[in-house]
């Protein structure tokens, strides 16, 4: 089965460009992942308490799933 490509115009907010080089390639990275997980993460991304575990235990949580 194919796939569909599309270009999509997103507004990043940043203070400099080095943030918005940085943001740009994190959603370019994000756009790759099936759309099951790219939901999943979206839904997350609604949720203070997510946010903050993913900031306060970023190192140990990557740790974890990485192995």
């Amino acid at each position: 089965m194919g796939s569909i490509k599309t270009t999509v115009e997103i507004e990043i907010k940043a203070v400099n460009p080095f943030e918005i080089k940085a943001k740009t390639k994190a959603l370019n990275e994000l756009a790759q992942l099936d759309n099951d997980v790219l939901v999943k993460l979206a839904e997350l991304s609604k949720s203070p308490k997510a946010i903050l575990q993913l900031k306060t235990n970023f190192p140990m949580i990557k740790v974890f799933l990485s192995n």
